[in-house]
């Protein structure tokens, strides 16, 4: 029996980026929860701003290591590193409005940033994509500066590129 190679067509792109997607978001799940420890904690000490934003810092750095092993599966390196949190400026603009606004508009300082953070998904979810898979891949020709970085993290040497 013979078998023939397939090309993947255009039922297989989707359903690669739904199930990209639906990894995004579960790992979106975790981070939450990362973020919103965060924010509560740094609440009682700060205002809710400052407490967003670092939770906002923590969160990153988490959600950089859940997306480069389990959405993208991809070996973090210090160039995604370095590249993620451009990848997540619409997230972060959209979510620091979303308080703001939802704060002025008597949601519980408490509550705000959950409900900012839905918002904000599909769009990072791709722009999260590009820069860790797209804007990442090694070119052909001459090394450059950026090669000094594209050395995997410490404790990520063996995962998959």
């Amino acid at each position: 029996m013979t078998t023939t190679a397939r090309t993947p067509g255009p039922a297989t792109g989707r359903r690669a980026f739904v199930s990209g997607l639906v990894r995004y978001a579960l790992v979106g799940v975790a981070n939450a929860a990362v973020y919103y420890a965060t924010y509560l904690l740094v609440l009682g000490s700060t205002g809710y701003l400052v407490a967003h934003v670092i939770g906002l810092g923590v969160a990153m750095v988490v959600s950089f290591l859940l997306n480069c092993r389990f959405t993208f599966r991809v070996r973090p390196t210090w160039t995604r590193l370095l590249l993620y949190p451009a990848s997540q400026a619409v997230n972060i603009a959209a979510t620091t409005v979303g308080v703001v606004v939802l704060v002025h508009l008597g949601v519980d300082e408490r509550l705000a940033p959950l409900a900012a953070a839905v918002l904000a998904v599909p769009v990072s979810f791709l722009a999260a994509r590009l820069v860790t898979t797209r804007l990442t891949r090694p070119r052909p020709g001459p090394s450059t500066m950026l090669d000094a970085v594209t050395v995997p993290l410490p404790a990520f040497r063996n995962a998959p590129r």
